[in-house]
């Protein structure tokens, strides 16, 4: 098994996973252009991505998965909180091969806008050459929750702390099966600085 924390840096890489290996990739603000290709039977990878931008950041990440053998496994899941005229554009492809039966591959794509300005962009793409596949892709776009607002100051909590809780909450919950306790904590560090409500 093989974790990677990618930390606010442009990454381009590409990956090749044999039998029974196991990829998997944590990024906060990352800029990223990944391709991997499942080879051997049993391979699994997982992207985890985590965006906080402000004022008129943005970034574009591409992930390419290549289902190349049967019983393989692929998760592609990011989200952002993007506020002022910050703009984040996630593009997964999957492709999933001739003959490669039993594949699993999920996309999903959360994204928090805090302004009117803000953008987020989901192109979810899937090539599918094999009929005995399970592959899905979800994306959800909004800002917080006006119910949860409510309850929090109902409980005695100023409205800047309860926007500030559920924001940690929104991005903590993306690296709650991350399988690297030590990757979690530096994320976790990260959003202590990082995630401010407007």
């Amino acid at each position: 098994m093989t974790n990677l924390f990618y930390l606010s840096e442009s990454r381009n890489e590409r990956f090749f996973l044999k039998e029974n290996e196991h990829l998997s990739i944590l990024s906060f603000n990352s800029q990223n252009s990944i391709s991997v290709e499942l080879c051997g039977e049993g391979a699994s990878f997982e992207y985890r991505s985590l965006s906080v931008f402000e004022r008129d950041e943005q970034v574009e990440q591409k992930i390419c998965v290549a289902h190349k053998a049967e019983n393989t496994k692929s998760f592609l899941f990011a989200r952002h909180i993007l506020s002022d005229n910050s703009k984040a554009v996630f593009n997964g492809v999957v492709e999933a091969g001739r003959h490669c039966k039993n594949i699993s591959s999920r996309q999903l794509v959360n994204s928090m806008l805090l302004s009117p300005g803000a953008k987020a962009i989901s192109k979810p793409e899937l090539k599918i050459y094999c009929d005995e596949v399970e592959c899905s892709h979800g994306s959800t776009c909004g800002g917080l929750d006006e119910d949860s607002l409510f309850y929090l100051q109902s409980r005695g909590v100023n409205l800047e702390d309860a926007k500030k809780i559920l924001l940690h909450s929104f991005a903590a919950e993306l690296a709650k099966e991350h399988p690297c306790e030590e990757q979690k904590q530096k994320l976790a560090a990260c959003l202590a600085n990082n995630i401010l409500p407007k």
